[in-house]
């Protein structure tokens, strides 16, 4: 048996066979097979470390970049911006009138507008016209109510009482005082000037000015002394005090017109403005009194930049320059 063996086995070495084909290759068997369970595996169970490192990768976006938002939890509400108080102004010190542009962004019209208020008023400047819209006054009496401020003294008005100019009814809001004038009339301050302020439904505003010069004992500030607030910036109503303001303007109605502007920040222009020609009088201690009260709390005088004020009268007559009947004008506390 084993002769037989060795003698085909030297056979097939002889003729070749066993060199070039094998009967039995094993390894041609197994390879293909590890393949193919190896690419398998690979398809079917990723890398452990690639799998980490996908795990590490930002959230899938779209095509426009932006993260897909069902894997993101939803955005609070934006709240509106604060908006800051405007700055504080005055009349002295840091914030003085000329500083005003300076303290608030929102200022700045006080600078840098052309039609800012008060000015000088002269009867020779002005221009005479008929075509001036006639004024009506119609207040009515109220309860006193007053509000003392850093700023002057002012009285507020319910709605009810109001101007008409022409076609247009502007309601009377409230009146203000300085001391001294912020209108020149001739050339002079005078000791005090009553402000009172009118604004119609679309926001134009009108201000008639009432000029105060020393004389006789003034029974309408006779009643705002005798009932001053007794704490600063708190609106104060006196309910048993009916008071109008319509007694301070003077029996004259002759007035000047111009395009000015608020007299304090932030200086908004496009105010007409109606200033009497005539001044009321008021005795030296009760103007001394609103001085102590109030300080002083006027505007310097504004460039006219071209603008002419117009006068509601034609005629020139022997007493219609104030600072003519009585010199002096100009009040020195």
């Amino acid at each position: 048996m084993k002769k037989w063996l060795a003698a085909w086995a030297f056979s097939l070495l002889s003729t070749g066979v066993w060199a070039e084909e094998p009967l039995i290759d094993l390894a041609s068997e197994v390879q293909p097979a590890v393949a193919e369970q190896g690419q398998v595996q690979t398809q079917s169970e990723p890398d452990p470390e690639s799998k980490s490192s996908e795990s590490t990768e930002p959230a899938a976006s779209n095509t426009d970049g932006a993260t897909n938002k069902s894997d993101t939890k939803p955005d609070k509400p934006s709240l509106p911006p604060v908006v800051a108080e405007p700055a504080e102004w005055g009349y002295v010190a840091e914030q003085a009138p000329r500083y005003w542009a300076q303290l608030d962004s929102r200022y700045q019209t006080c600078a840098l507008g052309k039609n800012q208020s008060p000015i000088n008023l002269t009867s020779q400047q002005a221009v005479q016209t008929r075509g001036l819209p006639a004024l009506d006054i119609a207040y009515r009496d109220v309860p006193l109510r007053l509000i003392h401020s850093d700023h002057g003294l002012r009285g507020n008005y319910p709605l009810g009482s109001y101007i008409q100019l022409g076609k247009q009814r502007y309601e009377l809001t409230h009146y203000t005082f300085h001391t001294p004038s912020e209108h020149h009339i001739e050339g002079f301050a005078y000791p005090m000037e009553i402000q009172l302020m009118h604004r119609n439904g679309e926001g134009n505003q009108v201000v008639m000015s009432v000029i105060v010069q020393e004389g006789e004992n003034n029974e309408q500030l006779a009643t705002i002394l005798k009932n001053l607030p007794n704490k600063k910036d708190k609106l104060q109503v006196f309910e048993k005090v009916n008071f109008n303001p319509v007694k301070f303007l003077p029996g004259d109605k002759r007035f000047y017109r111009y395009i000015g502007s608020m007299t304090q920040p932030p200086c908004e222009e496009g105010v007409v403005w109606l200033v009497f020609s005539k001044p009321i009088q008021a005795s030296i201690s009760q103007l001394v009194k609103l001085n102590e009260l109030m300080g002083d709390n006027a505007r310097p005088l504004q460039g006219l930049n071209g603008r002419v004020p117009m006068k509601s009268w034609m005629q020139e007559s022997a007493d219609s320059h104030p600072a003519q009947s009585s010199p002096g004008y100009y009040f020195d506390y």
